[in-house]
């Protein structure tokens, strides 16, 4: 008898165990919270960029009426500007250059006397100091030929018989022969005196020229 009351005892715990954790409710499993996230430290996609940056420069167009064109700012992040809001670089103007002006041409009086040089004839003499070839021949008992080294006398009366003198246009620019020394082309001028080219040249004695030089004629 004491046995049956012990089991029967026992068997009464053990039910009144499982109905009360049957009654007891079941553990839930932790909610997860929520996290806000920082759009300002999560950029977008660069399609969502370039997207979004497409749908602002078609507002500003259909609003302003002002053409827009994609850009980006100093991060790399796409974005629109409007055309008048880009500084396009300005052209710099570009100076003339001032020309150097030439030395000035020295004034040559017309001489009692003159030396002949390489180059030179009577008439191309004639023609330089303003006076008739006929005179000139006529006081110096010479024909037309002249020979380096001879002294001639200037006539101090007449002039050049037609009215112009000079055979070629200048100011100008002599690029220089073989041969050709600042008296013969002095001559091809007509009425410029080779002491204006040595100065306008700088010319140092004995005045050699070389082949391919370039001279200012005044």
């Amino acid at each position: 008898m004491p046995k049956k009351m012990g089991l029967t005892f026992g068997i009464l715990l053990l039910v009144a165990l499982v109905m009360g954790a049957c009654q007891r409710p079941a553990s839930t499993a932790p909610i997860a919270t929520p996290q806000q996230i920082d759009s300002a430290s999560t950029p977008l996609p660069v399609d969502q960029q370039i997207l979004n940056a497409t749908y602002t420069a078609q507002a500003i167009m259909e609003k302003f009426n002002q053409p827009t064109v994609m850009t980006t700012n100093t991060e790399g992040t796409p974005v629109v500007a409007t055309a008048s809001s880009i500084l396009m670089p300005t052209a710099t103007p570009v100076g003339t250059p001032t020309p150097t002006p030439l030395p000035p041409t020295p004034v040559v009086t017309k001489p009692l006397q003159y030396t002949v040089h390489s180059g030179e004839t009577i008439y191309c003499l004639a023609r330089r100091f303003d006076v008739d070839p006929a005179d000139m021949l006529a006081l110096n008992n010479y024909n037309s030929w002249l020979n380096i080294g001879d002294v001639l006398e200037i006539p101090q009366t007449g002039s050049w018989p037609t009215e112009d003198r000079a055979i070629l246009p200048h100011p100008d620019t002599w690029t220089v022969s073989a041969g050709e020394t600042v008296y013969s082309i002095a001559c091809e001028y007509g009425d410029v005196y080779p002491e204006a080219i040595i100065a306008v040249n700088g010319l140092k004695e004995p005045y050699e020229l070389t082949p391919g030089q370039v001279l200012q004629i005044p």
